[in-house]
This record gives structure tokens, sequence and C-alpha cells, in this order.
């Protein structure tokens, strides 16, 4: 099946990263495939809500070049890059919790002292 072929990237930073710390031990391994389920559930639960999706995106395509560079990305998933691209424009800021979320945090980021003194905040 076409399915089960995936695509690899030698990257050879990432190759001396994975045999040299992942796999040197069995606590590390499980230290590090568990960090990365609840990466990908955090993820899939932000971007279901609408919530952080410009973020939840980035993060995605972070998650999507590990796997390329790792384990490689099956052609059955190569969708999911394109997905995590078209969310960060936006992509939650109409039917998600990013249109109530978004304003509050705006309201209450310009009252911090240093974002008014360094002007970093314009509206």
């Amino acid at each position: 099946q076409t399915s089960d072929i995936a695509i690899k990237l030698q990257m050879g930073l990432m190759d001396w990263f994975t045999n040299t710390v992942i796999l040197s031990s069995g606590s590390s391994e499980v230290f590090f495939q568990s960090v990365i389920v609840y990466s990908e559930i955090l993820v899939g639960v932000l971007l279901i809500v609408g919530l952080f999706t410009t973020i939840s995106g980035l993060y995605s395509i972070v998650l999507q070049g590990m796997f390329v560079t790792t384990t490689g990305l099956y052609l059955g998933t190569w969708w999911m890059i394109f997905a995590a691209v078209a969310v960060i424009f936006g992509g939650g800021s109409v039917f998600g919790l990013d249109y109530y979320a978004i304003p509050w945090l705006k309201e209450h980021f310009k009252n911090i002292k240093i974002v008014r003194k360094l002007y970093i905040y314009h509206d």
C-alpha cells in the first residue's frame, strides 16, 4: 500500500541527537515519547476548540518537522502540514474560543507596565 511509504529527511544533527540523547536509555525514550504524545493531544484539543490556533498551528509544524527528520512522514499524513499552515492564519478567530480569548488577552496585555513603557502595544 502507498500509505505505508514514509518520506524521511536525513539530518545529521537530528540523527546524532536521536542516537545519543533519545535512544541512550529506556527512561529517556519513555520521556520523549510521553512528551510527544501529550503535545499531540494538547495541540489537537486546542485546534478543535479553536483556542490559540496560531500558536498551535506553529507547534504542529514543529512536530511535523520532527517526524520528518526522525521516523519519516507517511504518505497518508502529508496533508497535516498544509492543514497546520491553513490554521496559522486565523482559523479559530471566528468559530473558536479565540473569538473571546484574544480580545480579553489584548485588554489585559495593554495594562502591563513594561508594555506601556516600551510602546510594544499600539492600539
